[in-house]
């Protein structure tokens, strides 16, 4: 019973996923209006995660400045 209660919670969750995108992609998940997590994906990699908001960019500078405006160090 305990087994099938943590797999209904399980299989609630929403996964995002970002697979082999065109071009280096830039991500920021958001958990409300704090940024949880930050990187970019390389055209030959995927990305899952299971933070509900994603933002996307596919131009560095824009995605570096979000993250400065929010006061993190995108080269840290």
């Amino acid at each position: 019973m305990v087994e099938q209660l943590k797999f209904n919670k399980m299989a609630k969750l929403k996964i995002t996923n970002l697979c082999y995108p065109e071009v280096e992609t830039w991500f920021i998940c958001w958990d409300k209006k704090e940024i949880k997590a930050y990187s970019y994906v390389n055209t030959d990699e995927c990305l899952s995660t299971n933070w509900k908001q994603v933002d996307y960019y596919t131009n560095e500078a824009e995605w570096a400045e979000i993250l400065i405006e929010n006061g993190i160090d995108p080269n840290e």
